[in-house]
Parts: C-alpha cells; sequence; structure tokens
C-alpha cells in the first residue's frame, strides 16, 4: 500500500511538473528558431546591402567609363586625319584639335609629337611649356610612349604629373603612315589627350563629400590589380569590399567600396528585427507558462475580438467604397457609403431593405445569376458592372465585386459597389470629343483638297491671259508695264507651284497602306537615281556610310523623304567649296535614326524649329526657288511611318537632318 501511494505521488509530482517541462521546451526550441531568423535575416541584410552598394557603384562605374573614354577615343579622329592628309601642319592639327575638343571639359590639351619630341599642342596658350619636349627625357612618360610605339597600339598612362602642373591620364596613339607601294609602314609621332583626373572624377560623382560609400581606385598605367592606387585608402581592399572593373581601352582600373563606416555600421532594421525576435522570445515564454491563467486569456481573447470587430466596423464606415452584405435577397449589413451611393435619407437604413429594388430592372438578372454564382462556388468571386436606382430616381453605374462569406455560421454574399459614373461620363464625353476632332480632321483635308483643287482652273485662265499680254503687247508699251506683265506671269507661274504643292500636301493620307520591311538603301538609290542630273550639274559628291539598315517604313515614301532632303542639300550649297552629301544611320533602342549631313550654307539654330512648318522659307526666291513646303512634306511622310524628323546646322558649317524609324532587323 506505501508502495503504491508511493508511486502515484511521483505520478503526480511528474505530472506537475509536465506543464512546466513542456513550457521549458517550447522557450528554448522557439528561442533556437528566433536566433536563426536573426542569423538569417542578418546574412540577407548583408547580402542586401552588398547589392545596393554593388548597384550604386555600377552607375559610378558606368560614368567613369564613359567621362574616360569618350575623351580618348577622340585622338583616333585625329590619327585619322594625319593618315588621310599624310600629315598635318601644326596649324592644322590646332584646327582639328579645336573641334573635337570643345565638348569634352575634361580635356586639359591634345598634343601632337612628330617622332618622340612634342610640335603641336592645343590648346597653345596654357601648355606652351610641353613644346619642344622629348619623351625620351621624361621617365615617367617614357615607359608608356615606348610601350605605343613598339605595340601600335593606343595605350593609356597615368595618373602622370604633367609639366605644365597637376595630374592627368593620357591616351596615346601611335600614328604609322602607310607605305602605298606595299612596302614597311613608317613612324609619324604620337597623338596624346591629357585628361583632367580631378574633373573626371567630379563629372562622375565621386566627390567624396557627396558619396555614401568610402571608395578606392587602383590600377595605375591600366594594370588592374596589379597597378599602384589613383584613389582613396588602399586599406579598403582588404576590408571584403564590392569590386567592380573599370573598363580602359588599353587596360582596366579595379574600384572597391565599403558603405561608410564599414561593414559594421549600425543596421536599423536588423535592430529592430532583433528586437522583434526578443519581443517575440517574451511572448513565448508568457504564452508558454501563461497555461494557469487560462480563465485570464479567455477574457483577453474574448476582449481582443470585440476589439477587432470595433476595427472592422470602423474600417467598413471609413472605406469610400459601398459594402454590402446581403442573405436571400434581404441586405444584413450596410456601411455609411453604401447609404451615400443610393442617396439614402439621413436617419434611413439600408439594413432590412431588398437589394433588387434598388438594381435597375434591366440588370436584375445579371445580377441573380451572380449571386448564384457566388454561393455556388466559394471560392469564387464575380464582379461586373450595375446599374443602381438611388432614392431620388437617379441612375447610377457601378462596378460590383462579390464573394461569399460566412455571417453567423450561414453563407451570404459580401459585394463592394464603386460608383463609376462620373468616370463612365468622362470617357464618353472624350469619345465625343475625338469623334468630334476626326471628324473636323476630315473636313479640314476635304477642304485643303478642294480648295487647292479648284483654284486651278481661274489660276490657269488668269494666267493664259497674262502670258497672252505678254506676247503680245511686249515692247509696244512702256518698260513699266512690261516689267508689270512679268511680275504677274512669274507671280501666276508661282502660285499654281504653291496650289500644286498644297495639292499634293493634302493628299498625304494616314491610310494609304502598311508599313513593311525595307532595306532603305533600296529607296535611296532610286532618289539619287532621279537626282542623277542635279548631282552630276552641281559636282555635289554623295557618300554613304556603312550599311543602311532594314526598317519598317513605305518604301515609296521612304524615296520621297531622301529625294526631298538630298535635293535641298544641293539647293543650299556653297559656292566656294565642292558639296560633300553623307548619308549614315545609327542604331538607338528599338529605332533606327538615318542622317543626312551637308557642308553647306546651313542656318542659324534659331530657324531650326521653323523650317518644317508649311510655305516657311529662310531665303528670298531671288535667291533660292522652291515654295517652302518639301521639308513640311517630310515631316508629314515621316510621322506617316510612324517616326520623328529634327535637324540640326551651323550658319556657313552645313545642316544634318535625322529622321528615326523603327528597326526591323
Amino acid at each position: 500500500m506505501a508502495g503504491a501511494l508511493w508511486i502515484g505521488g511521483r505520478r503526480g509530482k511528474l505530472s506537475a511538473w509536465l506543464p512546466l517541462l513542456v513550457a521549458s521546451l517550447i522557450t528554448i526550441c522557439s528561442g533556437l528558431v528566433l536566433f536563426k531568423v536573426y542569423a538569417l535575416q542578418a546574412e540577407r541584410r548583408h547580402e542586401a546591402a552588398r547589392a545596393e552598394l554593388l548597384s550604386r557603384l555600377s552607375v559610378l562605374r558606368a560614368h567613369l567609363e564613359y567621362n574616360l573614354t569618350a575623351p580618348l577615343l577622340i585622338s583616333r579622329g585625329l590619327v585619322a586625319q594625319i593618315i588621310l592628309h599624310d600629315g598635318l601642319t601644326d596649324a592644322e592639327f590646332a584646327r582639328a584639335a579645336s573641334l573635337v575638343i570643345k565638348d569634352y571639359d575634361s580635356v586639359r590639351n591634345l598634343t601632337m609629337s612628330r617622332g618622340t619630341v612634342i610640335s603641336a599642342v592645343y590648346p597653345e596658350a596654357p601648355n606652351r611649356a610641353v613644346l619642344g619636349v622629348d619623351y625620351h627625357s621624361k621617365p615617367d612618360q617614357w615607359p608608356s610612349v615606348e610601350r605605343a610605339i613598339s605595340s601600335r597600339k593606343p595605350v593609356v598612362a597615368g595618373p602622370v604629373n604633367l609639366i605644365q602642373g597637376g595630374t592627368a591620364l593620357i591616351g596615346r596613339v601611335p600614328v604609322y603612315m602607310p607605305d602605298h607601294g606595299g612596302g614597311e609602314s613608317r613612324f609619324f609621332g604620337l597623338i596624346s589627350v591629357v585628361i583632367d583626373l580631378p574633373k573626371v572624377f567630379s563629372a562622375s560623382g565621386l566627390d567624396a563629400g557627396m558619396m555614401s560609400m568610402e571608395l578606392a581606385v587602383r590600377g595605375h598605367d591600366g594594370l588592374g590589380r596589379l597597378g599602384d592606387m589613383i584613389r582613396g585608402d588602399e586599406s579598403i581592399f582588404g576590408r571584403s569590399p564590392v569590386e567592380m572593373e573599370v573598363s580602359l581601352p588599353d587596360g582596366t582600373w579595379i574600384m572597391a567600396a565599403i558603405p561608410k563606416g564599414g561593414w559594421a555600421a549600425d543596421d536599423g532594421q536588423l535592430r529592430v528585427t532583433g528586437g522583434m525576435g526578443a519581443v517575440l522570445f517574451l511572448l513565448t515564454v508568457l504564452a508558454s507558462f501563461g497555461w494557469a491563467f487560462y480563465a485570464r486569456r479567455q477574457q483577453r481573447a474574448s476582449r481582443l475580438v470585440a476589439e477587432s470587430e470595433q476595427r472592422y466596423r470602423a474600417l467598413m464606415e471609413t472605406v469610400p467604397v459601398a459594402v454590402v452584405v446581403h442573405r436571400e435577397g434581404i441586405i444584413l449589413f450596410a456601411n455609411t457609403q453604401a447609404a451615400r451611393t443610393v442617396r439614402m435619407a439621413a436617419g434611413e437604413t439600408l439594413v432590412g431593405r431588398k437589394v433588387m429594388d434598388f438594381v435597375l430592372p434591366e440588370d436584375r438578372q445579371s445580377v441573380a445569376e451572380r449571386v448564384a454564382t457566388v454561393l455556388a462556388k466559394p471560392d469564387q468571386e464575380a464582379g461586373g458592372p450595375v446599374r443602381y436606382v438611388t432614392c431620388d430616381g437617379q441612375v447610377i453605374e457601378t462596378e460590383v465585386v462579390s464573394i461569399r462569406v460566412g455571417l453567423e455560421d450561414q453563407p451570404a454574399v459580401l459585394s463592394v459597389v464603386l460608383d463609376v459614373s462620373l468616370r463612365k461620363k468622362a470617357e464618353r464625353e472624350r469619345e465625343s470629343l475625338l469623334d468630334s476632332l476626326r471628324r473636323s480632321n476630315e473636313d479640314l483635308q476635304q477642304f485643303a483638297y478642294i480648295a487647292s483643287h479648284d483654284l486651278q482652273e481661274p489660276l490657269r485662265n488668269v494666267s493664259g491671259y497674262v502670258q497672252l499680254l505678254g506676247r503680245r503687247y511686249r515692247g509696244r508699251l512702256d518698260k513699266d508695264a512690261d516689267d508689270f506683265i512679268s511680275f504677274a506671269v512669274e507671280g501666276t507661274k508661282r502660285m499654281q507651284e504653291m496650289i500644286a504643292n498644297l495639292l499634293d500636301y493634302s493628299r498625304l493620307q494616314h491610310d494609304d497602306g502598311v508599313t513593311e520591311r525595307v532595306d532603305s538603301r533600296l529607296p535611296l538609290d532610286e532618289a539619287l537615281a532621279d537626282l542623277g542630273a542635279a548631282i552630276d550639274e552641281s559636282g555635289a559628291v554623295v557618300e554613304v556610310v556603312g550599311h543602311m539598315p532594314v526598317v519598317f517604313a513605305r518604301r515609296v515614301e521612304l524615296a520621297r523623304i531622301f529625294l526631298n532632303l538630298i535635293g535641298n542639300a544641293i539647293k543650299y550649297r556653297r559656292s566656294d567649296t565642292v558639296t560633300l552629301i553623307r548619308i549614315s544611320a545609327r542604331r538607338e533602342g528599338t529605332n533606327w535614326v538615318i542622317c543626312v549631313a551637308d557642308n553647306g550654307i546651313g542656318m542659324e539654330p534659331a530657324y531650326l524649329d521653323r523650317i518644317f512648318t508649311l510655305f516657311q522659307r529662310l531665303h528670298s526666291r531671288d535667291t533660292y526657288d522652291g515654295t517652302g513646303i518639301g521639308l513640311a512634306i517630310c515631316r508629314k511622310l515621316v510621322q506617316h511611318n510612324g517616326g520623328r524628323i529634327w535637324a540640326e546646322s551651323e550658319l556657313g558649317r552645313g545642316s544634318t537632318f535625322n529622321f528615326s524609324l523603327q528597326a526591323a532587323d
């Protein structure tokens, strides 16, 4: 008996301790889980910080590569000039350098050496000290010069200390003159471009005070990791940085970055996560050891349910859409916005009313079908337009979404109703305005066609009679009369030409067929063939640079665009030089931009927006003939083919007309 009591006592003690043991086990497990979650969050935050820093560093790298590479590449153009002209005088080099250097603020100067002796520099005034310097006498620069000469390839050196003061990156391109007899090419010299590194770093966003990271750059002379430091603290490379290569024409730099203050800097979000983890752990402990307070927890649960219901009701009353719950067609709940939507009078309620009483009779069948669908399929929602009749007899248009919900253990339908009457009204008004605008445009086109067509006959009569007066009475009247007749004849001719062009312009419709894949070289050749006589007479040289692209366009209209632009280049040529017309294309995203450039008379930039307007002329008819409609036709044809057209020009130096078309390759 005593043994049984002892065993029973032990079991009682074990039963008493069992909840505590379970609670302890739950506490330990939850602590381990939260610690693991915190570790994973810390790792994720670290990776996110590295990814964010990598993204910012890639932007800096892109700016830096552009600001370094773009100025370095201009030296190749000067090399081509030297080879093309079998050398350049110092004055010719200065003129060429002044053209290529003007768009690059970071370029301090361009130099040309004959052999290894600097013979020309631009600009000369602040850099005169380098003239006559032999690179052999500069130990810090000679290795890169020798490497460029021996490899016959561009070489980037630096940063170096300049003779005229400051530090810079120097790009050197060796110039070898070809032997047209087939022999060995001969060394002419070097073209060097000197880039001000502080300006490049500033333009690229590498100002230390403005960056949100600690940054270091190494790779002296383009040697990458093997090169010396260029900028920043070398210790950054040993602090687990984010690294990225900066590509140069013949080498690389290495950029390394860490957050300001290092990776151990305070992470607010991680601190919040740790705090939340601690709170969760504490809640777990409290919950685990709170079984003894079961009744209190029940009271607390009841209170939370009441608060939740209160929040739900507050939410339903404040949302800007109508919310209605109904069962078997009777409204069980409706928020304040629902009463406002149907213009319910103050003090009245929708609860207990029939839903169909407010639905327009024509829409009741579709509403009933949606309700049946929702009740039959609990996981499916149904929605669509519904027209309601308000309490004051107005019809409103709404969009309704309905789902099945449980209310008092029975299925019901919850509907969210959004009043879209104003939006629908605005859409109808917009469509009406668009229809009116389309009709107006059609009327204007028809008017232009009729006006220009009907003016032809009376103008032909006037022209015929004026010409008859000229033939019959020329020389028989005084000189003023002869001049007046000549003026009248010329005026009628110009009027006929303008009316013919206007008729042609009005016939350019936006529905003449569809665009197709067109090799733009074919319509270009057609235009050049049509302009053959004008090209021969003017002595113009037409040069097609590179391959012409395949685009989506109408072939006949594209040929006409080329015909007008090349014809204008011939018409507005300079008398003191051979007319050179260069046609090229470049890719911009999903479009090709085709360029027609000339060395003609050019124009002031202020006139570039006017030249595409109908009948706009920049010159008198005594100087250049025409009606001023050609470029207006070009713009309409380019727009007809889905592109745009614009011009760039400088008075006395020529013009470039660019137009874009969708790429088909």
